[in-house]
């Protein structure tokens, strides 16, 4: 453990366990990162920077205190506990808050690249060029908007009271780019394309160029299509856009102990059709929220939201399982500047046993959607929004991309009109997602 924050945390718990706590906890973090952008076409340096800080969380006579403070130095970290022992003094008790006791974390290799701490500026600026030239050679009328190359190494830590000691250092490689193309009059829609990784040997940023590229030229020549109702196919960012939102929300335990959750008390009841298979894994090394632990410290584990349609837990935290009489599944999410909530990790949707091209081949007439741009309510399931980059299926093919198309409906009843899941994947930073089809979908023409 770097000495800075492993002194940080040991003597924060320390002091507030003098100040009166009877219970303590320290998050520190710290990162390293340069990030790299492109703006109307052009590269622009950008800027490296370092931060870091440490969150205090305590507990007295079971009332809570939370202070943060952007530095490591003594006087800082003893100003931050004086304050969350005030805080604390002057809370409600709360019989359910209470700290994790140290669980069996299995450290997970292929988080940390040692190459990363030799990546420099100019390495990164290379990538974010390699990614630019990618889509603007491929074809002129390609413009690209904005992006971004990010090279990062993170290390973080949690100490608490009743002996959570853990530590973690991980290496993060990420890249944005978003663009249209444009041929006279005719405007594309816009694309937009990531990419991550843990290692430096993976990065791979002209891939993304290419397919940004290839979708913004094959969306141009839209056309206006005839309203109907029937099937969509969603591409993997449409299924992270759409459907996911709602998955996260109705699974959170927060929101179900609140009563604004849509899953609320139908734990191994049917919500979604038996195709769909909701997993939260933050052990999956690929992906970029994976860890061997939470923000408290306790395990990441796999854990099985729904299996073929059935609801087979929530993500819960210390407190929100507290609540319950459980135990955490790993779920405490949040940063040193904020006491712990509960949140996802790494979120992956089960393969189907289909091709994409078979799901497409089995649509008479449908829609496309490569991404989705409206309004999606998690609480009441309903949603609206224009179709990006969509294209029109008939006979099982696609046919001309589609322009000022709308689609609506709602988000539980969707879940159940899923009929088919493809075998391919896409990541998308911490999403594993197929393709989906989803049935008795409103499409308009706007």
């Amino acid at each position: 453990m770097t000495g800075e924050l492993a002194d940080a945390c040991s003597r924060a718990v320390r002091l507030a366990l003098k100040a009166g706590a009877d219970e303590a906890e320290a998050f520190t973090s710290l990162s390293r990162e340069t990030d790299i952008y492109i703006e109307s076409n052009d590269v622009k340096m950008g800027k490296a920077h370092r931060k870091g800080g440490i969150g205090i969380r305590l507990f007295k006579n079971k009332a809570l205190g939370f202070a943060s403070v952007n530095s490591f130095q003594k006087t800082r970290v003893e100003e931050a506990v004086d304050k969350a022992i005030k805080i604390a003094s002057s809370s409600v008790s709360d019989p359910h808050n209470h700290l994790p006791e140290p669980g069996k974390a299995t450290k997970l290799r292929g988080l940390y690249d040692c190459e990363a701490e030799t990546f420099t500026a100019s390495d990164a600026l290379n990538r974010c060029l390699e990614m630019l030239r990618a889509a603007k050679s491929l074809d002129p009328r390609v413009t690209v908007d904005s992006g971004t190359f990010t090279s990062a190494v993170e290390e973080h830590c949690v100490f608490n009271s009743l002996g959570v000691n853990l530590e973690e250092k991980v290496s993060v490689f990420a890249w944005t780019i978003m663009g249209m193309a444009v041929d006279g009059a005719d405007v594309s829609s816009f694309d937009v394309q990531v990419g991550s990784s843990h290692f430096a040997s993976k990065v791979s940023t002209a891939g993304a160029g290419e397919s940004l590229a290839r979708n913004v030229v094959a969306s141009l020549g839209a056309k206006k299509v005839e309203g109907f109702t029937g099937p969509i196919l969603l591409s993997p960012e449409a299924v992270q856009d759409l459907l996911v939102s709602a998955l996260i929300h109705s699974s959170n335990s927060n929101n179900v102990q609140k009563g604004v959750s849509r899953f609320a008390g139908k734990a191994g009841q049917q919500v979604s059709s038996s195709l769909l298979t909701f997993l939260d894994d933050g052990t999956l090394v690929e992906g970029l929220a994976a860890g061997s632990f939470d923000r408290e410290g306790v395990p990441h584990k796999s854990l099985t939201v729904i299996e073929e349609g059935i609801l087979k837990s929530y993500l819960y935290n210390t407190y929100t399982a507290s609540k319950e009489e459980r135990e955490s599944t790993g779920h405490a999410a949040g940063d040193t500047r904020a006491s712990p909530t509960v949140g996802p990790s790494n979120i992956i949707i089960k393969e189907g046993d289909k091709s994409t091209a078979q799901l497409l081949g089995e649509i008479t007439r449908g829609i496309l959607v490569t991404r989705f741009s409206g309004n999606v309510n998690p609480v009441s399931g309903d949603f609206s929004g224009v179709v990006k980059g969509g294209r029109l299926i008939t006979s099982g093919e696609l046919r001309s991309p589609v322009k000022e198309t709308l689609i609506a409906g709602n988000l539980y009843q969707a879940l159940n009109k899923i009929s088919g899941v493809s075998k391919e994947r896409k990541m998308i930073f911490n999403y594993l997602l197929p393709y989906m089809r989803v049935e008795d979908v409103s499409v308009t023409s706007s």
